[in-house]
């Protein structure tokens, strides 16, 4: 992967590989779930707590070799072992499903998953007998010319009876080009044993796709997006450009809604049914209601917007920020750990950060909350009915009361009080004539 980042932590529709391939194998409820893992590799080992048992590979001497690791976690274990890999995160929890069901009707002492694919360079070559059955496993760099040419390839992925893995693994020999152990020699070894091994030919080979590149993982990346548009489409969901509408495994969207070209829809984001989320939205990590209109460019980000709201364009809410029910935020306004009451409204080129604002207030176009002082961060609250003017700067800490009101291009450094009017403006002047004044006096100068 060329990366400081160990590659099962590298994402796919923004998940890591491993965090796939876990909630794909958990879903077929096995007994434990076991994860062979490189030595220092304690990023991957964070990954795996409280979801899987990690075992630890000291050195890296094969697949054979992993599994030999992972023997003291299945010590008393006497049902199917299921074996895949961290790099193999497109594979459905379907296709596993089918490959156990197969290999407990066969009575196998072991099955194979296995692909047809165009290109099968570097891939395992399924070797089969004149009855059809599994002979053994070449890998590519063992292969002959001939056996190159077998397009049928090993997906990396099978089930063992627990015993005959077990008597394999103890007869593995580094007998080939890497002077590896290989998982794929246990095959031949069972065969050998006239042990039966029997295969399950998968008609979806981008399921089992391995990625070993930053381009295998683009490629990656691809078949889960168009997997997850074409879910959502199926549920109900429109999506008005599907190629250029990007969203994460793990978003859920409502049945309904509406969503525009461009569109990111990412992380663990839940957006709710009748919603128009117009073109070039942003969610990462949001709570979106029913109902809602985000318009163009608006971006939600680790932030709620409750039902029937109408957001942008161009609006910014983050920072585990709220946007109230039938709430309007305006273009360009932003909000930063911030809550905008039930029905409130906050117009553009507005600003809230650190406040609380009840509910049924009205936030003037280019009102803002001074937060900062240099130091600190400080909170301003906005209590239920009130009416912010336009250009009003509201510097922090200050608290304006129930129905209050602040005048256009005042600036607040004081609690104002339940249904009060403050104002703090320079009183205007008018200079007549000053105009025409500064006129002549310019053409006097310009004359020497």
């Amino acid at each position: 992967m060329e990366s400081d980042l160990p590659k099962p932590l590298h994402e796919v529709c923004g998940r890591t590989m491993i965090d796939h391939v876990l909630r794909t194998g958990v879903s077929l409820r096995p007994e434990r779930a076991i994860a062979v893992v490189s030595a220092g590799a304690e990023d991957v080992v964070a990954a795996l707590e409280g979801r899987a048992v990690a075992c630890e590979q000291g050195e890296q001497l094969g697949t054979g070799h992993a599994a030999i690791c992972a023997r003291p976690a299945l010590e008393g274990f006497e049902g199917d072992v299921l074996v895949t890999c961290a790099d193999i995160p497109l594979v459905t929890a379907s296709i596993l499903q089918a490959l156990v069901e197969h290999h407990r009707h066969d009575g196998a002492a072991a099955t194979v998953l296995t692909a047809e694919v165009d290109d099968p360079a570097g891939y395992g070559r399924i070797i089969r007998d004149e009855a059809g059955g599994v002979s053994a496993i070449v890998e590519h760099s063992d292969a002959s010319d001939e056996q190159r040419a077998i397009r049928e390839v090993n997906t990396g992925i099978y089930v063992f009876d627990a015993a005959a893995l077990d008597w394999a693994l103890e007869r593995l020999t580094p007998d080939n080009a890497q002077g590896e152990l290989y998982l794929t020699d246990a095959i031949g070894l069972l065969v050998g044993g006239d042990r039966r091994v029997a295969a399950l030919l998968t008609d979806d080979p981008d399921a089992v796709m391995g990625i070993n590149t930053r381009v295998q993982l683009a490629q990656a990346e691809r078949v889960a997006r168009d997997r997850v548009r074409e879910e959502l489409m199926l549920a109900g969901v429109t999506l008005l450009d599907p190629p250029s509408t990007f969203i994460d495994a793990a978003v859920s969207v409502g049945r309904d809604t509406v969503i525009g070209p461009g569109c990111q829809i990412l992380g663990e984001t839940t957006v709710g049914s009748g919603c128009e989320i117009r073109g070039h939205v942003v969610l990462r990590s949001a709570t979106v209601g029913d109902g809602v209109l985000l318009r163009d460019h608006t971006v939600v980000e680790d932030s709620a917007v409750r039902d029937e709201a109408q957001l942008g364009p161009f609006s910014l809410i983050r920072g585990n920020s709220e946007v109230g029910r039938e709430c309007h935020v305006g273009s360009s306004a932003e909000m930063n750990r911030s809550r905008l009451g039930d029905r409130s409204k906050m117009n553009h080129f507005s600003y809230l950060g650190d406040a609380t604002v009840g509910r049924d207030c009205n936030i003037g176009a280019g009102a803002i909350t001074c937060n900062y002082d240099g130091y600190d961060k400080h909170l301003t609250v906005i209590e239920d009915g009130v009416f912010i003017g336009s250009d009003t700067i509201l510097i922090a800490p200050v608290r304006v009361g129930e129905g209050a009101y602040t005048g256009a291009a005042s600036v607040i450094t004081e609690d104002v009080p339940p249904g009060a009017l403050a104002l703090s403006r320079t009183p205007q002047r008018n200079l007549e004539g000053w105009v025409e004044e500064r006129r002549r006096r310019r053409e006097g100068r310009d004359a020497q």
